[in-house]
């Protein structure tokens, strides 16, 4: 009995990458931005944590600190060289923040991560306060 062809391409869209288990794993960031006018620290802490495999569940992303408290959903794409994190929901499973604004679109890029010497992220739709997207930088590291 032949398979339709459309059963294959959507085995083939809905496919992990077989090199995405290699970045399986939790990764952090911490960005310190400076002090406020009293002195508080402003420090917002990254966590990525990669699942691949999980369909548009790939990645969680947990953005904690000064005045932020944020859990982004993303699917992963890309390969052993390089990924694009891009947002699928919020924690809570909308795609509206916390005051009911909406930032990204569904696959937006948030941010990529590329393997060349160091880990380099280049930051897209989510920037750190004070970093332009577009800026490429050593930011995230492996924590395991």
């Amino acid at each position: 009995m032949a398979v339709p062809a459309c059963l294959f391409a959507m085995s083939a869209a809905f496919a992990t990458p077989a090199s995405a288990p290699s970045w399986a794993g939790t990764y952090t960031f911490a960005h310190d931005a400076g002090r406020t006018t009293g002195g508080s620290a402003i420090v917002v802490v990254y966590r990525l944590d990669i699942v691949p495999g999980r369909g548009n569940r790939d990645c969680l992303l947990r953005i904690e600190g000064f005045q932020t408290n944020e859990t982004i959903v993303c699917k992963l794409r890309g390969d052993a060289r390089s990924v694009s994190v891009d947002f699928h929901t919020y924690g809570d499973g909308r795609i509206v923040n916390a005051y009911g604004t909406k930032l990204y679109e569904i696959g937006a890029p948030l941010f990529s991560l590329e393997r060349s010497g160091a880990l380099l992220t280049r930051w897209q739709a989510l920037a750190p306060e004070g970093v332009g997207a577009g800026t490429s930088a050593v930011a995230f590291q492996r924590q395991r």
